[in-house]
This record gives structure tokens, C-alpha cells and sequence, in this order.
């Protein structure tokens, strides 16, 4: 019965993985949805809501987009984040990129990539935005707290405007019914045109080269300790996955050579399907003890799935300096050293780095699971029927 619900758990994965994730509770192809009581859940690769909510709406998704009337709070998460329509409540949204043309009635927390706030957004209450770039033109009621690397004001504030950045582009058409904040490295031009009717106050402060250069001895300190502790701690684990599994690991690590592609595709539907599964599951409240399940379960696949990437390239280096000759634990557990310290140091490879430790970690999730699936078929065999 223990090892039945984590097959299970994965038997479901790769289900749906098969199927391209196209799970529907409600509606549309493109993401699922449930509504309980006044308010909706929705979850997907798409999300386009478009009908009106009496509760509160919780979004989350590659693309997500609100063009309706939301009674209560707004909660919406993805790549991709439009707000618009109008939210009787607060509003909190994070993404890459992060848009917000709507009327809130309550307060509005923002944090992205790129933040911009359009000319047709009214905000009652407390306004806060968080980014790389953040462009406001909206119009705000309450306090106004942006912070970012490069901020834009274009829009109209009632009450205070608190801007930390390094930099702050202010426009003609601004206006401010309070004092202007700012914290950053050089005072900010106000051009003609421009009201802030309570003053400028400015705080020199640079941010970056605090960051930087005065933290920098400390901040390297940290991270080089925190480094040297998660590796060590890979290393362990890794250590105990071969020692405790040496055939499930070995024939793991020689599934990524012998169907390299197969392990990559695999691996990707599984990081892009889980979390989506795991919110239906939440979502349909008879599923939430499965999905306490498959929380953990995904977190560990992923860390093993790195592991099972590192083993495969140690057995290659094995296989290139003995040849065919069998290695002893001793040797393996060299090589997984060798080779997790090799992919320590590719990450940090600008741009392709990156791409490689992508790659790599989705052929060791889609490898593993191949195994667990596999092992699972030959014990339906032998006994005649499924676990």
C-alpha cells in the first residue's frame, strides 16, 4: 500500500502529461476552472475571465487576463498578467509581465518583471507596485508606494507618492496632491507641466551601490556558505539514492542516453502539468489530500530528476576513463561528485548555462519517471495485475 499511492500519484502524471494536460472541470480547453459558492479558481496554460464574480477570483496560469466585474478580491498569478474590468476589492497580482487597466475599489499590490498601470485604472485604496519597470499613468486615491530599477510616473495621485529606484522619469502631464518621495541616487528632474502640490522631499540613496559594493564582502560571505552547505547537502542525498537504489539509478541515468529526447519531453510535461494538477485537485476539495501528496512527491522528483542528470553524466565520464569495465560504488560516488560540481559551474555559463541546466534537469524528472512507470508495467505482468 505505501509504494501503490506514490505509483498511483505518477501513473496520474504521466496521464495527463500524455494527454497534454488538457484537464477540464468546467469550461475551456485552455485551463480549468471551479466555482464554490460565490467565488472561482481557475488554473491553465490560458486564462481569459470573462464573466462576472460575485466572490473572490483566484487565477494562476501562463497568460491570464480579467475583463469582467470581480465583487470581491482579485488574486492572480502567471507569466503574463491583464487586469482589467473592475474589482470591488483588493487586488494582488505578480508576473513577468504585469498590466492593469481596471477600477478597484479597494487596495492594489503589484509585483512583476515590467508593471504598468494604464491611463483607465482608478484605485480607492493603498496602491503598491514592485518591479524591474514600473510605469504609472493610472490614477490613484490612497497612498502610492512604487519601487523599482527604472520607475515612470505619468498619472495622477491624491495623496503621497513614496518612489524608491535608481532611476525616476516624471512627466509633464503628473500630478500630485501630496509630497513626491523619492530615495535614489540623484534628485529628480520635474518638468514644466507637472504638479506635485506638497513638494519634492529627496533622500539620496544608492540602492544599487549599496547592494552592491558596501554590502558586497558580506552579501559574497553568505552566499558562498549557503553554496558550499546546498552542495554538500545534493551531494548526500545523491550519495544515499545510489548507495540505497544502485539499480533504479543506474538504469535511470542509462534511460537519458539511450532515449535522450523521450526523457526531455517527458520531463517537461511533468514540470508544466504537476502544478496545474495539483491546484484541480485543491480546487475539488475531495482531491486535497492527493494533492498534499503530490506536492512533496514533485518537489522530491525534481531534486532526484537533478540527481539522476548528474549520474548520467558521471557514468559517461566513467565510461570514457575505465571503458567497460564496472565500477565500484567508490568510483560512482566520485564521479557524481565530478559531475554535480561540472553542472555547478555551467550554470553560471551566461545564457547557454542556463539552457543546459534546463535541459538537464528535465531529462532526469522525465528519466525517473520513465523507470517508475516501467517497474510499474513489469510488476502488472508478473502478477497478473496492476499495483
Amino acid at each position: 500500500m505505501k509504494t501503490s499511492a506514490p505509483i498511483a500519484v505518477l501513473a496520474a502524471i504521466v496521464a495527463l502529461a500524455g494527454s497534454g494536460c488538457s484537464i477540464e472541470i468546467n469550461d475551456d480547453d485552455a485551463g480549468v476552472s471551479q466555482q464554490f459558492g460565490t467565488d472561482y479558481f481557475g488554473a491553465g496554460g490560458l486564462l481569459n475571465l470573462t464573466d462576472p464574480v460575485e466572490g473572490d477570483a483566484f487565477l494562476a496560469g501562463g497568460q491570464v487576463a480579467t475583463a469582467s466585474e470581480v465583487n470581491g478580491d482579485l488574486v492572480a498569478a502567471g507569466g503574463e498578467v491583464s487586469i482589467g474590468g473592475s474589482v470591488g476589492d483588493d487586488v494582488y497580482a505578480a508576473g513577468g509581465d504585469v498590466k492593469v487597466d481596471a477600477i478597484i475599489h479597494g487596495n492594489a499590490r503589484v509585483g512583476g518583471g515590467d508593471v504598468a498601470v494604464g491611463p483607465a485604472t482608478v484605485i480607492a485604496g493603498a496602491t503598491t507596485l514592485t518591479g524591474g519597470s514600473v510605469d504609472f499613468e493610472g490614477n490613484s486615491h490612497g497612498l502610492l508606494k512604487i519601487s523599482g530599477g527604472t520607475v515612470t510616473m505619468a498619472g495622477q495621485a491624491l495623496g503621497d507618492v513614496d518612489v524608491r529606484s535608481e532611476e525616476l522619469v516624471i512627466r509633464p502631464e503628473t500630478q500630485i496632491g501630496g509630497r513626491l518621495i523619492y530615495r535614489g541616487p540623484a534628485e529628480p528632474v520635474v518638468p514644466e507641466g507637472a504638479v506635485i502640490a506638497g513638494g519634492v522631499e529627496f533622500h539620496e540613496s544608492g540602492h544599487g551601490k549599496f547592494m552592491h559594493d558596501e554590502g558586497g564582502p558580506v552579501r559574497e560571505a553568505v552566499h558562498w556558505v549557503g553554496s558550499v552547505l546546498w552542495f554538500a547537502g545534493v551531494f548526500l542525498v545523491g550519495a544515499l539514492f545510489l548507495v540505497l537504489f544502485p539499480g533504479l539509478s543506474a538504469r535511470a541515468a542509462e534511460t537519458i542516453r539511450r532515449d535522450p529526447w523521450q526523457s526531455v519531453g517527458l520531463g517537461f510535461a511533468i514540470l508544466a502539468c504537476v502544478p496545474i494538477v495539483a491546484v484541480v485537485l485543491l480546487v475539488t476539495i475531495v482531491g486535497i489530500p492527493l494533492a498534499l501528496l503530490l506536492v512533496p512527491l514533485y518537489l522530491l522528483l525534481m531534486f532526484l530528476g537533478w540527481i539522476v542528470a548528474a549520474l548520467f553524466i558521471g557514468q559517461r565520464g566513467l565510461a570514457m576513463v575505465r571503458g567497460t569495465a564496472p565500477a565500484s560504488t567508490g568510483w560512482r560516488l566520485l564521479a557524481l561528485l565530478l559531475a554535480l560540481l561540472a553542472l555547478s559551474l555551467v550554470r553560471h555559463v551566461p545564457f547557454i548555462g542556463g539552457i543546459v541546466v534546463f535541459v538537464t534537469l528535465i531529462a532526469g524528472i522525465g528519466a525517473l519517471v520513465s523507470q517508475g512507470w516501467a517497474r510499474r508495467d513489469s510488476a502488472t505482468a508478473a502478477t497478473g495485475r496492476p499495483l
